[in-house]
């Protein structure tokens, strides 16, 4: 099932209110985070907007990993909210009735059978002074610690034959459970190939393959998972990449399912 929800029914004008398109897979199947992996399907949301409300870029939180047949895949097998932000003009009246309309596409999963889904959904704001209820912040507090942080310091990667390095800062003080790499780059890494990831000083080296034939990218965009629904999104340019260090995660990789 899906539902579209806000934090506030009342956004205060020139104000943001987020919304949460949130999807309960049944037990068995999943849903799929914004590069897929080797097979699957983003979540695709066309809206329908009052004048002078505009939508921004959705939020996927964490994801995780399914290895089906050699093919990885990144998803959601519990349930999940993808957030998105909208932005109310300023001097609209208060008292105003903003319907908000959507028309989303996505495509859910077992491990032997694949659903194209689409529903239309709807919400009725009305401008008011903003003011969220207590226990649907909670929710979407929720909600937004399964977004990835931003890492906030400079990563590198490169490059040599087959082999993709990538150098990400992380406080030797930082807690960091079965690291796992998941790029949103297309293309710039083999993702059913496992991953090694070390540790040097304050430096946390990924080592996995680089997807095949695919040319050197410009940038590597992804997000580092450090521990359960925990992650840092990042940007990783060219640059040099320290030796591997004492290994923080031998594979990370998921057990292959369903061979």
């Amino acid at each position: 099932t899906v539902e579209l929800v806000a934090e506030t029914d009342n956004p205060a004008p020139g104000g943001e209110v987020t919304l949460a398109f949130v999807a309960k897979p049944d037990e068995g199947w999943h849903g799929y985070w914004k590069n897929p992996g080797d097979a699957g399907l983003d979540t695709r949301l066309d809206w329908k907007l009052p004048q002078g409300v505009t939508a921004g870029e959705l939020r996927y939180p964490v994801p995780g990993q399914l290895l089906l047949a050699g093919l990885m895949q990144y998803v959601y097998e519990g349930d999940y909210a993808q957030l998105v932000e909208l932005k109310i003009p300023a001097g609209i009246a208060p008292g105003t009735k903003l319907p908000v309309k959507l028309l989303a596409d996505w495509l859910e999963c077992t491990k032997e059978i694949c659903v194209p889904a689409k529903a239309t959904l709807s919400i009725d704001l009305v401008v008011g002074d903003g003011a969220v209820d207590p226990a649907r912040r909670a929710t979407f507090d929720g909600w937004r610690a399964r977004l990835p942080r931003p890492l906030g310091s400079a990563a590198h990667f490169e490059r040599v034959g087959d082999k993709l390095r990538i150098a990400i800062p992380l406080p030797a003080s930082a807690a960091a459970k079965d690291p796992y790499f998941y790029p949103q780059t297309l293309d710039a890494i083999d993702y059913a190939a496992p991953q090694s990831v070390s540790r040097t000083g304050d430096m946390l080296i990924v080592e996995t393959k680089a997807a095949a034939g695919a040319k050197k990218p410009d940038s590597i965009d992804g997000v580092l998972a450090i521990g359960e629904n925990v992650g840092l999104s990042l940007n990783a340019t060219p640059g040099a990449v320290p030796a591997a260090g004492e290994t923080a995660a031998a594979e990370g990789s998921a057990a292959p399912q369903g061979m």
